[in-house]
């Protein structure tokens, strides 16, 4: 028996009573280990949430998707763990847990998102700079050419905008097509221009040749109004010839059998 005094007398307690006493009271080191379980088991939460997308990056939110979802599913996971150290794995910690890591998740896949279109947007304005040295160091090159064989005229080849017997104009084109769209402002900014497509055919009459030539030179004036010319003043001429429209004796003949001229009028 134990006893304790109180108000003069002595109660006394059974040692049965203590012995199962102590066996239902936690001791004071067991409080900490539903914190110990909560603390580890975040943790891990928040870097799985948080861990970075490995391979190339792509465009879109979908990191922010991704990161949600995995997020409250390791949270819920997290949260049920936490939850039956404090008798509610079945409800409010699972709950808790899965809110928590679905926030974690969402934030940090937005973090990843913008990361990846940063560096998809410097990709694309390096990509786009090469491109337009290109197109500046190709002109150049016709340009000299040009004096040589028809100063007065600007004659391009149709391969340098089309495949073969394409319609839409080669990625490369798009970027070429920009920057006459833009000479053409500056040097010719009220004329009209005439968008001339010429293909060589045996059969004048030839309806293929006459749709080729037709939406060659609608492709290339529809470019020339998304550059910023006024859709008044882009007008176009489908050609169908018998004979090259030009003969490069440095060139192989057929070079120009498919070609484009720009034709400024009203200047």
């Amino acid at each position: 028996m134990i006893g304790r005094r109180f108000f003069g007398s002595t109660y006394r307690l059974p040692a049965q009573f203590l012995h199962r006493l102590s066996r239902v009271m936690p001791s004071p080191t067991s409080f900490l280990r539903p914190l110990n379980y909560a603390l580890g088991l975040s943790l891990l939460t928040f870097s799985v949430g948080c861990s970075p997308f490995s391979g190339e990056p792509y465009p879109g939110p979908d990191k922010q998707a991704v990161g949600t979802w995995g997020g409250a599913v390791t949270g819920a996971g997290t949260g049920a763990v936490i939850g039956t150290q404090v008798s509610a794995g079945t409800g409010p910690g699972a709950i808790v847990g899965m809110g928590f890591g679905a926030l974690f998740g969402m934030f940090s896949g937005l973090g990843v998102d913008l990361i990846e279109e940063d560096e998809l947007r410097r990709v694309e304005e390096l990509e786009y700079l090469r491109q337009v040295a290109w197109v500046q160091e190709v002109l150049a090159e016709h340009y000299a050419r040009r004096m040589e064989l028809h100063p007065n005229r600007e004659i391009f080849p149709a391969d340098w905008f089309f495949e073969s017997d394409a319609t839409k104009l080669k990625p490369e084109a798009e970027v070429l097509v920009r920057e006459l769209a833009y000479l053409m402002r500056r040097r010719l900014p009220w004329s009209r221009i005439v968008v001339a497509a010429y293909n060589t055919s045996a059969d004048p009459n030839s309806t293929y040749a006459r749709h080729l030539t037709k939406r060659r030179a609608e492709e290339i004036a529809i470019g020339f109004v998304r550059a910023g010319i006024e859709p008044r003043r882009v007008l176009t001429r489908p050609q169908v010839l018998d004979e090259p429209i030009l003969l490069d004796p440095d060139d192989w003949p057929g070079r120009y059998r498919q070609a484009i001229e720009f034709i400024a009028v009203d200047n």
